[in-house]
Order: C-alpha cells, then structure tokens, then sequence
C-alpha cells in the first residue's frame, strides 16, 4: 500500500471505531430513555488490570465512581467477559454485536461500585485498515478500545482514572494518561475527560524525554535508536506550535507507537503508526503533525457525527497544508485538493459538508478532507489571519472535552461576526460549489487611462457568495493583487489604471472552494479515475498481455464505477467528450505525438522527460495531456505481465501525477511529475 493511501485512509479509523460506538451508545440511548432516565455525567474508574496473553483472557477490578449518588447504572460489557456484582441487584437486559447491556440496581443511591470482570473477550470476526483486528490479546500482543466494551460503557465520559496494570514478562502496557512504573506494574493517571479507553501492550522498547510536563516517547518494537531520536526531535516542535495557536496541549505525554499491522491511528495522547510506515522518511514531517494536532480536534473537541465531521478538515487544513504553506507550497496543496474534490466529487457523488461522517472511497474523501479543508482556507480569508487564529482559540476554550457539530464549530470560530456564519452556512448545507468562468475582457485607453473591463460568471443553480483574487500583471513589472466580491451568477468589473495591464488571472493561487475549470487542471491520473473515462484495450498484442490489461481494467473499474472498456479497434466510438486512457505500447489508437510537449515527449519507444530517455524495454511509463477542449488522454506503457499486475496495484495512488516512469524489473518509481496545461479559461494576456 502507498504512503499516500496509508496516510489517507489511516486517518479515519479512529472514526470508524468511534462511529461505532457512538451506535452501540444509541442502543442504550433508546433502552435508556425506555426506563425513563438517562444520566448526563460522568464515571471515574480505579482499575487494576491483569492481562493474560498467551490465553488471551483479562482479569479486571474497576472502581467507578459516580458524579452524584444514584440509584441506578447500566452499561454495557464484551459479552466474553463475566462479571462479578458485590452490591446492587444485577439484571442482563439483553446484547447487541457481542455485547451485553446490564441494569444494576441499588435499594438507596450509592457514590461508588465496584466491579470485577475476566474472561477471553469475543471480538467481530471481521478486520479494519491494514487487517488490523478489533481487538487482540495474544501472545503477540494487546489491543483494546472502547469498540470492544473490554470496560463498562454507557453514555458518559471517562471524568478520571488510575489504571494499574501487572506487565507480562519482557512487556510494556500503554494507555492514556501520564505513566508511573513500578516494579512488574505500570499506572496510568489521568484527569481529563476521555470519551474512550485504550490498551496497547507488546515487546517494547521504549525510548523518551520530557518537553517541559509533557513527557514525549517512542515505542518500538524492532529498536533502532535513530528513528526514535528523529521522531522525539520534532515532537516538541509540533506542540509547541499548536500549543500557541489554539491553547496549552491537552495531555500529559505524546507518545509514537510501532504497530504489527500498517497503519497510521490516532488516539488521545499517542499515534499508532505501521512498522514500515513510520520508518518512511517523511512521515515525521506529514503524518506526525496531523496525528499531534487530532489531540485538539477530534480527541480534545470530540465531534458530534450526526451534525458534520469537522475535525478531519480543520486538521488536515492547519496540519496538512501548515506544513506545504510554510514551504511556500500553499497553493500547490490548495490546487491538489481542488483537483480531487473536481475529479471524484463533482462527477454526482457531491454531499453537503454537514452530511460527512467519514472516509469510505474517494468520492467522500474528497468532500470530507479536500472540500472542507478548502472551506476553512476560505473562513481564514474572510475573517484575516488574527482573527481566524483568535476564532481556533475560542473553539478550544469554548469546547474542549464536549461532542460538536460543524454548525457550533464554525460558529465557535466566527465568533460575533454572523454575517461571515451566515455566508459560510450555505457551503455546509449546500452540496456543490461553483465553477468560475472568465467572460468578455476587454482593455481600452482614454486620455492615458487603461480601463479594464471583465466579467466573472459561476455556473452554481443558486450563487454562492464568493471572495475571488484577482491578479493583474502591469506592464512596467508591477502585480495587482486584488478580491472581487461576486455573489450573482454573473457580475461586471471595471477596474482603471495608470500603466497599462500585461496579463490577467482569476483566483491563479487557488484560493476559492470550487470545480476547475477542465482547462486550468493540470493533465494528471486523477482526472481519468474520477471523470467519465474510457479504458482503451490492445488487441493486436500477445493474449497473456492482453489478459493482464483486462485484469488491470476489471479490478480498476471496481474501484472506479465510471471507467468503461472499448478495444482501439473501436475507439472511433468513444464520445467526443469522454476521456480516454490507453493500455500498451501496442495499442492501435496511440498517437505519441498527442500526448508530447517540450518537456515531456512520447515516442513510440520511449518517453522523454527533461531530456532523459526511458526505452520500454527498460520501464513503464504513464503520460497524460489535456487538449485545448479540456479532453485528456492517459496512456499506460508496459508489456510483461507481471509489471502490468504490479501497475494495477500501484497507479491508483499515483493519481496527482501526469507522468511517470517506472523500473520493468522492479516497478520501483524512477520518476514522477505535473506537466503544465496551456489551456487556462481563467486567464488572458492582455
């Protein structure tokens, strides 16, 4: 799996997990409100916990202590686990999904209970990302969370907990919390909220070091002192600066933990990332603030799904993109988040912002991540830097340890300005967002004036209200920055000048939450994959090649619906509008010549790229080029089987670039790249 789907799709199972039990809660919502009584509090636990791998059993007392003395407490428990009531009358109300729901009840309200329960958890047969089970106690080690029930849930938060759990030989225990270690036996403390519980043990090395209170560290299971060190030198970096934006660090540690299975999770006060995966360099610098800054939102801000997924937008937008920005790459970020949102979901799989939960395909990705990081780009502009940095402090000091919606976030961020909430309304509640269109420029000269006259026109149903940049090149080298404000389909601007306008360009930083304008993007996978495109097979190929394209094309058209098949015998029936992409050297319809310009050059043997030749006998390569009607061609170059297959896996990840050139031996990427689109409707010299 590539970084890039390993990032992505990482990201959000935490929200699976949480989704889930957020239904599980709902099954005890309903039984709850049926009894007429729902509590609003909170439970403190006091657990002493040992865990028994090589039987994969668990043996636990818990201590909980109740907000106020109550008469009453349901919860629900793994159905593997028996449990022992010293008080109370107990009742078994029934089970959902392995889980049992339980009704304890007492003859006068009582402050505290104690419970214990042990036995083998059962957990779903089924596994998540990277075939990560639900749960695990093994000899290979453990891990619990709240999907589990391996404690008693109900409704309430976790106020506080001392968790003390006996280490298995040559172990270490994690949890959240700040760590004391004793002999044979770890506690962990905490005293903040926590709306899930976690346990993770294992054969680790631990290496760590204090940043002030907070106490940063790296668990490994394969040790290796460098990656550690690495890791440990930018965590500070990273808490410090979110700790400035938005308020004081939540927790009493972050800690980086080597999982056995290739994922990237994030959880209160620590980061769950794959042995390989956390070994790529560039993960300390991508997947690292993004998982420290989810401390804040999602684990400090914790969302309300049924009201929009904020979280992974704001995080991605002020982690994600903070990291390209301050590189000066804030627009490249900006344009490959538009081309997402353009290419999967503007083909009809649009939703508005307040119905996104969470990330199940590429289409909801690009709503959930690139339309509303997007969304919160804009919200900056409009409001200025200062206040949207004061707007992420008042949504921190307003809200943490409490389940929002979209709505509050936004309003939490805007503060008393309601005009800019009710601007930026409709973009949750609408699905869609406008393309722009750049009409009738025209530059005259009176009396030694210039006068600049252009129209803007979006083609949404009902306008949206926009702020679009405006850029003008003057011809004495000057540039013009400016924002027109246009909330009508269509809108005129003139605009006078003393030295003469050379060139002119609408939102050229890619700054406005919108469809691109097909000519503007530029030519890369990600168009044919998400567009309406047509997989153009070799027939005049030998029939084991030509059975790997039809692999290829069968298993890229399960992930990709709208990807059709045609053989380059028929490719005179292709629709003048549709895309194309053509598999193999030997494919009858490639015309190399259609998909050359001066710096990338298709011949029939080879690929040239900044004047480095790439023979087909010796790679595989991928270029695509859009024409001056916004139609773009892809073709895919490559002949032994087994490369086809191992391109079959991978160009789906590669989707942000227009060519690329990879090893035949290997299929190790040897180069990639963005060509330029000369075709731009948003721009004009003058």
């Amino acid at each position: 799996m590539s970084v890039f789907a390993t990032e992505m799709q990482a990201l959000i199972d935490r929200l699976k997990k949480r989704i889930e039990a957020m239904r599980m809660r709902l099954f005890m919502v309903i039984l709850l409100l049926c009894s007429g009584e729902i509590a609003i509090g909170g439970l403190a636990h006091d657990m002493v916990i040992t865990l028994q791998p090589d039987s994969g059993r668990l043996i636990v007392t818990d201590r909980i202590g109740f907000d106020e003395p109550r008469e009453e407490f349901l919860f629900r428990l793994n159905a593997g686990l028996k449990v022992d009531f010293d008080q109370g009358k107990a009742v078994k109300l029934g089970s959902e999904a392995g889980h049992a729901l339980y009704r304890l009840s007492f003859e006068r309200p009582v402050q505290d209970i104690s419970l214990r329960y042990q036995g083998k958890p059962a957990f779903p047969r089924g596994t998540g990302h990277g075939g990560m089970p639900q749960g695990d106690i093994s000899p290979s080690g453990v891990y619990l969370d709240g999907s589990s029930a391996w404690y008693p849930l109900n409704t309430e938060p976790v106020t506080s907990l001392r968790l003390q759990v006996n280490e298995p030989s040559a172990w270490k225990v994690l949890s959240v919390g700040r760590r004391v270690e004793g002999e044979g036996l770890v506690t962990w403390r905490s005293s903040q909220p926590h709306d899930d519980l976690y346990l993770v043990a294992g054969p680790y090395t631990r290496h760590a070091e204090s940043h002030g209170d907070i106490d940063l560290s790296v668990w490994l299971l394969q040790d290796d002192p460098q990656l550690a060190a690495r890791y440990l030198s930018l965590m500070g970096e990273y808490i410090d600066h979110y700790s400035e934006l938005i308020g004081d660090y939540p927790f009493a540690k972050f800690a980086v933990v080597e999982n056995r299975w290739p994922t990237g999770l994030g959880m209160p006060s620590f980061t769950l990332l794959g042995s390989q995966v956390m070994r790529l360099p560039f993960i300390p610098y991508t997947s690292l603030p993004h998982e420290i800054l989810h401390n804040w939102w999602g684990n400090g801000v914790w969302v309300d799904y049924r009201k929009g997924n904020w979280s992974e937008g704001l995080t991605a937008y002020l982690a994600d993109h903070w990291m390209k920005e301050r590189r000066g790459k804030g627009a490249e970020y900006r344009l490959r988040a538009l081309q997402r949102y353009s290419n999967y979901a503007a083909r009809g799989d649009d939703m508005p912002l307040l119905d996104f939960v969470t990330r199940h395909n590429e289409d909801t990705q690009s709503v959930g991540y690139s339309k509303s990081l997007m969304f919160f780009h804009m919200l900056r502009r409009a409001l200025g830097d200062g206040a949207f940095e004061a707007g992420l402090r008042r949504l921190w000091q307003q809200h943490q340890f409490e389940r929002i919606g979209f709505r509050q976030a936004l309003q939490a961020i805007v503060g008393d300005r309601r005009d800019i909430e009710q601007r930026f309304l409709s973009w949750l509640e609408r699905e869609g967002a406008p393309g722009l269109e750049l009409k009738d420029v025209a530059l005259s000269n009176a009396g030694g004036t210039h006068q600049l006259e252009f129209g803007l026109a979006q083609n949404a149903t009902a306008p949206f209200d926009l702020d679009v940049p405006v850029s003008i090149d003057l011809s004495d080298g000057e540039a013009l920055q400016l924002v027109q404000h246009l909330n009508e389909r269509e809108k005129g601007f003139s605009i006078p000048f003393d030295v003469k306008p050379s060139r002119l360009r609408i939102d050229p930083g890619y700054d406005v939450l919108r469809y691109l304008d097909p000519g503007e993007q530029p030519p890369v996978l990600s168009q044919l994959f998400g567009g309406r495109t047509w997989l153009v097979l070799p027939t005049r190929v030998p029939s084991a090649e030509r059975t790997a394209w039809l692999r290829l094309a069968s298993a890229w058209q399960r992930r990709y619906p709208n990807l059709k098949t045609i053989d380059d015998n028929d490719v005179a029936e292709i629709p003048s509008s549709d895309n194309r992409l053509l598999l193999g050297w030997g494919n009858r319809a490639l015309q190399p010549s259609k998909l050359s310009d001066r710096r990338f050059v298709l011949e029939p043997e080879a690929l040239v790229t900044d004047g480095r030749r790439w023979r087909r006998e010796d790679s595989a390569v991928v270029r695509v080029n859009t024409d001056a009607d916004g139609i773009t061609t892809g073709f895919v170059g490559a002949e032994e089987v087994s490369l086809i297959g191992a391109l079959a896996r991978k160009l789906t990840h590669y989707g942000a670039y227009g060519v690329l050139v990879f090893d035949a031996a290997s299929a190790t990427n040897r180069f990639k790249a963005v060509p330029d689109n000369p075709w731009s409707g948003l721009s004009r010299d003058l």
